[in-house]
């Protein structure tokens, strides 16, 4: 038991009674703002503003304050609430049994204080615990209706949860029947959906070309996934699944009994799980796991403690947040020293450099590290770092580790500045600094670090939608000359393909087929896909709609750009320097000469919708939401996402929520996919 390093007991960092009540007031304020906006970022963005670590003890530090001063205390305190991760546009759905946080630990003796309780309700002779490995990831609820998979649901704010069943669905773990040994009615299964260490390394390789950036670790990046719009991105980020409860009305058994009730009806169910009856054989295992968790193909951070009997469980209870029945055992923080030897700079599909830390190699979390990220340059100038500090590197449950801080005392006397570029590092160009002074750019746009990424943007679904060409080929194309931008691809043909290596004669003419159906998507597409700084896909119809042609939109300038309502002065002056550009002129006569459409597809009846404002909500029967967006605004209209006095219409699906009662009290017009087909002539 001593080969695992354990936390000291939770000692809040200022004591009130040190503090005058104004101090602890304001003490409280200001955790209660770090810890939402840190609840807000993670659940709600997918980002880690800080270690689990650094988040439970400022909890404790909060609750700590609020139990000595409890005039100040919250009913929404971070210290009782449970985060929520509810996104806009997804159906809600309440959970009918509450699905709450886990209370956590990183020492042994605050697990024997939480034992101690259990046993004041519980006979230690009649007590038994399951053990199980904390998997990183994202809890899930699954609900069967008559054995068949009827709906996934977020955790949510623990009473209400967003339905994200058709992204769930892609994860071909999940069994969609349940067998004859289960009941006929409700039944509903609860797991954590992750993503394996393999899988997010490949997706991030995809994401870095394609997007120009790093996700930051595999628990954020499949809460991401599940919130995807469109299942077929979903999809590609491969997800995976581990059940760990069976929840029905009547309980009876045991927690052992239902994982392995789980298993026989072909749920993947983790096989890290052990039966202690005390703290000693908690820690034992907890120890075991230590030793093999950079060997697991997963993330984990530390194990679950859980009674093992159900009636035992109802019996403890839980608190507005908790149950009384089970507590995770954390791992600290993975860090090590080393020295950084120097830095080097990588450049983005829009240009913007990210400085890289190049460490004196050292093993970290199994693996030897020998970089680091270090986000941009106001952050080494935060960290106070220079070339030849010794830091320390965290790695957190993220796959790429971060310098966290600078061990100052051992500051060598030769130690360097880092001095931030003045020209890309990959082509020469002169950079220049963004608008916030946080990134340096690369504002060539032949840069070669930038162009694979560049096409990649380009060919995707949301921009010009060619399928059949990836990563691997674009890269390819680039290694053999066969392309040097985007407007090559229309000028490829089926001979240069076959050439290639692993390109048959079929694949080659799905590429050629797919290129060439990519021609008249329109131009709100083909300016989504130059991927102009600050214009999205949004942004991009509505100059198309604006302006109809490219030339109309290459001719404005900035006052007709910015007379634009939606268009702000940081928007106009990127897409007018873009327009100026000699290389952009030379894009686009060859895309012209290659035939791609310069004009905006309008639906038939393209008016029919102008001055109309549009709110959607609920499942729509045969279009997605993106789809009948897409069409609304090509038909003139303009979406948003609050129904307001001002809104035209409410088109109303399946399962509307809360939009539809608030558009019936203001009195607007609802509308279904059928009613809207009519307006635009479809039916």
């Amino acid at each position: 038991m001593n080969s695992l390093a354990v936390a000291v007991p939770f000692k809040a960092e200022i004591r009130a009674e040190m503090m005058t009540k104004k101090e602890v007031q304001k003490k409280i304020q200001e955790l209660r703002a770090v810890l939402v906006d840190a609840n807000e970022k993670y659940y709600r963005l997918g980002r880690s503003p800080m270690s689990d670590e650094d988040f439970d003890f400022k909890v404790k530090e909060l609750a700590a304050l609020e139990a000595e001063h409890p005039e100040f205390a919250l009913e929404a305190s971070p210290t009782v609430a449970v985060g929520s991760d509810l996104s806009p546009g997804f159906r809600k759905v309440e959970h009918k049994y509450p699905m709450l946080s886990i209370q956590n630990t990183y020492s042994e003796e605050e697990l024997a204080d939480w034992h101690r309780q259990v046993t004041e309700k519980i006979d230690p002779a009649d007590l038994e615990y399951v053990v199980e490995l904390k998997i990183d990831g994202v809890a899930m609820s699954l609900v069967y209706e008559n054995r068949k998979l009827n709906l996934a649901v977020t955790r949510g704010d623990g009473t209400v949860g967003d339905e994200v069943t058709r992204n769930v669905l892609n994860i071909k773990s999940i069994p969609t029947k349940l067998p004859p040994s289960f009941p006929d009615d409700r039944v509903e299964v609860r797991g954590e959906i992750y993503m394996t260490r393999q899988n997010f390394k490949t997706f991030n390789e995809y994401s870095l070309l394609t997007y120009g950036k790093e996700q930051q670790n595999p628990r954020n990046t499949a809460a991401g996934s599940l919130k995807l719009k469109d299942p077929k991105e979903s999809a590609l980020r491969k997800l995976d699944f581990f059940a760990y409860a069976i929840l029905v009305d009547k309980p009876d058994g045991t927690h052992w009994g239902n994982l392995n009730a789980l298993e026989k009806a072909g749920f993947p169910v983790n096989d890290k799980r052990a039966k202690v009856k005390d703290v000693a054989g908690i820690m034992e295992v907890c120890a075991d796991w230590l030793k093999i968790r950079d060997d697991l193909p997963y993330n984990i951070d530390g194990a679950v403690v859980k009674v093992n009997d159900l009636r035992q469980q109802i019996q403890l209870g839980r608190t507005s947040k908790s149950p009384k029945w089970v507590i995770a055992y954390k791992y600290k923080t993975e860090a090590v020293e080393t020295v950084l030897e120097s830095v080097s700079y990588q450049v983005g599909r829009t240009g913007a450099v990210t400085p890289v830390a190049h460490l004196k190699p050292i093993l970290l979390g199994g693996t030897l590290v020998k970089r680091a990220t270090l986000h941009n340059f106001d952050e080494i100038e935060r960290l106070g770092l220079k070339i030849k500090d010794h830091v320390i590197v965290e790695k957190g449950g993220e796959i790429i580790p971060k310098v966290v801080s600078v061990v100052e005392s051992k500051r060598p006397r030769n130690a360097e500045t880092i001095e931030p570029p003045a020209q890309c590092p990959v082509c020469g160009s002169d950079l220049t600094k963004d608008e916030e002074a946080v990134a340096l750019r690369c504002d060539n746009l032949q840069c070669p670090a930038q162009v694979t990424r560049s096409i990649l943007h380009f060919v995707g679904r949301p921009a010009m939608n060619i399928e059949h060409i990836g990563p691997a080929l674009v890269e390819s194309l680039l290694k053999d000359g066969l392309i040097r931008s985007v407007a090559d691809l229309y000028f490829l043909n089926q001979e240069q393909l076959e050439s290639l290596e692993r390109m048959a004669e079929k694949s080659a003419a799905n590429v050629i087929e797919s290129i060439q159906g990519s021609k008249t998507r329109g131009l709100d597409r083909l300016i989504h896909g130059f991927g102009i700084r600050f214009i999205g896909k949004t942004s991009s119809t509505l100059l198309a709609r604006h302006f109809k042609t490219l030339e109309a939109l290459r001719a404005a300038s900035l006052e007709d750009l910015l007379a634009i309502h939606e268009i702000g002065d940081r928007m106009a002056e990127s897409i007018f320097k873009f327009f100026r550009n000699p290389i952009t002129d030379a894009l686009i006569a060859k895309l012209a000469e290659a035939g791609v459409s310069l004009e905006y597809q309008g639906a038939e009846g393209s008016d029919e919708l102008a001055g109309k404002t549009f709110v959607l909500t609920g499942t729509l029967p045969t279009w997605s939401r993106e789809e009948a967006k897409e069409i609304i605004e090509k038909a003139g209209g303009k979406t948003t996402d609050s129904v307001s006095k001002k809104t035209s219409f409410l088109l109303a699906g399946e399962a509307a929520g809360s939009k539809l009662e608030k558009a019936k009290k203001l009195g607007v017009s609802v509308i279904s996919e059928p009613d809207l087909k009519k307006m635009l002539g479809l039916s």
